[in-house]
């Protein structure tokens, strides 16, 4: 009797062998996730961030007396709130810090700061 097929001890070793790939490949994948969304939660500051300064900037450029904390920013990205903004008197650049990302982990806060947000609690 010549029956073609794979035997039960085949079987299992290939589950095997694919359960150690899932092993090894699934924290792999968690971080490389877990970073695209801090990436993303970074871009999202610094989009706030920009249309902040620009509404800012145009506000300054017009002559009006402004406070940086009464500007509004047009901007359409992830929800950033609790943002304390200032304005360095001498070049004028604007900071952001203790900002929240609406679509990021609860507990950490992102600064701004030179074109560029920053991780606070950690990284």
């Amino acid at each position: 009797m010549n029956k073609k097929g794979f035997t039960l001890v085949e079987l299992l070793a290939v589950i095997v062998i694919l359960a150690i790939i899932a092993l090894i490949a699934t924290p792999i994948i968690m971080n490389v996730v877990d970073n695209a969304r801090l990436e993303a939660a970074k871009r999202s500051v610094e989009g706030y961030a920009k249309a902040l300064e620009s509404s800012y900037y145009i506000k300054l450029m017009a002559g009006e007396d402004v406070d940086i904390n009464s500007v509004t920013a047009d901007y359409s990205g992830a929800q950033v709130t609790n943002c304390t903004a200032t304005v360095e008197e001498n070049d004028n650049k604007v900071k952001l810090t203790g900002c929240k990302v609406s679509s990021y982990k609860k507990d950490k806060t992102f600064n701004y700061e030179d074109g560029k947000a920053t991780l606070t609690d950690g990284e």
